[in-house]
């Protein structure tokens, strides 16, 4: 096994179609990303990049929660947008919070908790990707089903 095997990134892949400038589509998916509170983002080429502190506006229910960093990219000739999410502050706080569970679990000298503990992190990692992929793809789909309408009030070639 080599080192991407384990790396806490998750990416995937969304079809555009033909009507949509994919010049255009990294500015607009970088607006998509600001309004939706991402910390810093930034564009480059074909690509939009976001990163999301720990503590920043937006709600519980924001669609980045899950994730700390992330790229769009845009590939014109597949009219592909790829993305790809970092979800290592996900693990590390989940991992964090189940720990301090078990020492209390550990100071109270019950062990049938203890069984529980597994199940607890894979309910918040899990049970948030299971919810936050799909949120997110739907987020991005979004995003390019409103890019036409953009880049045509734009001014860019449609």
């Amino acid at each position: 096994m080599d080192s991407s095997t384990f790396s806490l990134t998750r990416t995937g892949i969304i079809p555009f179609d033909s009507d949509i400038d994919p010049d255009g589509l990294p500015r607009h998916l970088a607006d998509s990303l600001e309004q939706a509170y991402a910390s810093t983002v930034e564009v480059q080429d074909n690509r939009a990049t976001f990163t999301c502190r720990f503590f920043r506006f937006g709600g519980s229910w924001n669609v980045l929660v899950p994730f700390e960093f992330g790229d769009l990219t845009v590939y014109p000739d597949a009219r592909q947008v790829l993305y790809r999410v970092s979800i290592r502050r996900l693990v590390y706080v989940s991992t964090a919070m189940v720990g301090v569970m078990t020492v209390f679990i550990l100071m109270s000298h019950i062990w049938q908790p203890m069984l529980l503990i597994p199940i607890m992190w894979l309910w918040f990692v899990g049970g948030n990707l299971a919810i936050g992929i799909p949120r997110f793809e739907h987020f991005i789909d979004r995003a390019i089903a409103s890019a036409p309408h953009y880049i045509r009030s734009s001014g860019s070639r449609v």
